[in-house]
């Protein structure tokens, strides 16, 4: 018995030293660059700053019960401690952190032992997701990998306890973001089934009553809120991708900066789970299983647009690779087979990491170019914002959310900070929110660099409430309008005009 214990304690410190060196290797682009060039980063940023000060002339506070508030309930009290971008990277390191540390205890809850084949999921934490910058998902992800262990862990203890931390964890994952939430119900749901069908077969109803009963009150909470509050979530309507979306959509668990290395990586994880599966080894656990197959066949039925979220089918292919990786507990033929395969994912996770460092540490430069251009604006400007359509698109380091940071670097109102009713605790004050209603970044851009037409009526005397305007993206052939814009700011991709208030311009 000793011995046993001597040899799961060397298992657990083999293990989590390698984790602490990992997430060494994960966190340094995080801290190596001004600002991580993750698309929605800058918005979430000022969105940070304006909780940590209660607000300013242009937005208010108003805190609710929203399923989509992880960073906005941790980053503003860390603010207290250390300095706002400083507490953000912390923020994004403990979601690296919480979603591979609840993959490897997972893991270890449902095989028995401590393995270092979970560590497989430092290799997906810079996944297309996470450069889209989606962080309260991914870290409601962690946490739905966490309470899934934590559940299986607690199996045997009393119910009350297990339905109490149930209860908990299920809030956590909520509060974090909704589409997390719904991983983690369907999650349980997979690991309860298995044992639900043998006592339905069995017509063992009191056992069968009293798992539903134990399982399902977690998530009365969480269901009432989410009844209490869905009148109040933008957007309406369902979309489905085609069909050969969903196939592509699974790389995205690779895809960031270099596509033929990307994919020699994708096919590369594809190739090594479908060799152990077919020579038997890979040994995907019972209990699981049922939980994998539910997130795989919802993800298939999954639309890509929501009832005002975007993107819903893009996010689940991370949560489900990670859980097959929890899920599983190779058996290889021997331990330098086992070895080699360790010291490749090492080399492909440090190649990885490589060109992340390399492209974050250039986004640096660009930003810090771009952010002089910024902290030129007086304190209280309103700073309008105009960028093609094809703007909102992935590219190595977006600018399209960087004119945001006016709002936390000049107290700037910028009408492009995410502050959707039932989505952010933000909110425009009145006159301003008509403001930014009155016109989109797109139709602005087609109004500065195109021919007047009849759709941009009106939208030069919309300019004139404006004090800046912040042009991003690159217009080869640009409409002259003199008189009513000076330059004060020029980079390739990122110009800043001061709006020249004059009756002629009012259009």
């Amino acid at each position: 018995m000793g011995g046993t214990v001597l040899t799961e304690r060397r298992a657990a410190l083999r293990v989590w030293s390698a984790f602490a060196l990992l997430m060494l290797l994960v966190a340094a682009p995080v801290f190596s660059t001004t600002l991580p060039p993750l698309f929605d980063y800058p918005n979430h940023l000022a969105r940070m700053h304006l909780l940590s000060e209660g607000g300013n002339q242009f937005y208010e506070v108003r805190w609710e019960p929203l399923p989509n508030l992880a960073q906005d309930l941790i980053v503003p009290p860390l603010a207290r401690l250390v300095p706002l971008d400083v507490a953000s990277k912390l923020f994004l390191v403990a979601t690296l952190g919480l979603i591979a540390g609840a993959t490897l205890w997972l893991n270890r809850v449902v095989t028995g032992m401590w393995r270092l084949w979970p560590l497989l999921a430092f290799t997906l934490l810079y996944n297309r997701v996470f450069l889209w910058g989606f962080l309260n998902y991914l870290f409601g992800i962690g946490i739905a990998l966490f309470g899934a262990a934590l559940w299986v862990a607690l199996e045997r203890k009393q119910w009350w306890l297990r339905a109490f931390t149930s209860t908990l964890v299920a809030l956590a994952c909520y509060f974090s973001h909704v589409a997390a939430f719904g991983f983690y119900a369907l999650v349980i749901f997979g690991l309860e089934l298995q044992a639900a069908r043998v006592e339905l077969r069995a017509r063992c109803w009191p056992a069968l009553g009293s798992r539903m009963v134990i399982a399902g009150v977690q998530f009365v909470a969480p269901a009432a809120l989410f009844a209490g509050y869905w009148d109040k979530r933008a957007g309406t309507g369902v979309s489905y991708p085609a069909i050969w979306r969903k196939a592509d959509l699974l790389f995205s668990v690779f895809d960031n900066y270099n596509r033929v290395f990307d994919i020699v990586c994708f096919a590369s994880f594809l190739a090594l789970l479908a060799w152990l599966a077919a020579a038997r080894r890979l040994r995907l656990s019972p209990r699981l299983a049922w939980a994998v197959g539910a997130v795989a066949v919802v993800y298939l039925i999954l639309p890509s647009q929501l009832y005002g979220g975007s993107g819903v089918d893009h996010r689940l292919p991370i949560a489900l690779c990670l859980l097959v990786i929890g899920a599983t507990a190779p058996e290889f033929p021997n331990r330098r087979i086992a070895a080699a395969i360790g010291v490749l994912t090492v080399v492909v996770l440090s190649a990885r990491l490589a060109f992340i460092e390399h492209v974050w540490v250039e986004a640096g430069r660009v930003y810090s170019a771009d952010l002089a251009g910024i902290d030129l604006l007086p304190r209280g400007a309103r700073l309008a914002v105009a960028h093609p359509a094809s703007a909102v698109n992935f590219v190595p380091i977006p600018e399209v959310h960087l004119p945001v940071l006016a709002v936390a670097r000049r107290e700037a109102f910028v009408p492009t900070l995410f502050a959707y009713k039932g989505q952010q605790p933000v909110a425009l004050r009145p006159p301003y929110a008509a403001l930014a209603d009155a016109a989109t970044p797109e139709a602005l851009w087609d109004f500065l660099w195109r021919d007047d037409t009849a759709e941009n009526a009106g939208l030069g005397r919309i300019l004139q409430q404006y004090d800046f305007l912040v042009a991003i993206g690159n217009e080869p052939q640009r409409r002259v309008l003199s008189g009513c814009f000076q330059r004060i700011f020029t980079r390739p991709n990122f110009e800043i005009l001061a709006v020249l208030h004059n009756s002629a311009c009012d259009l």
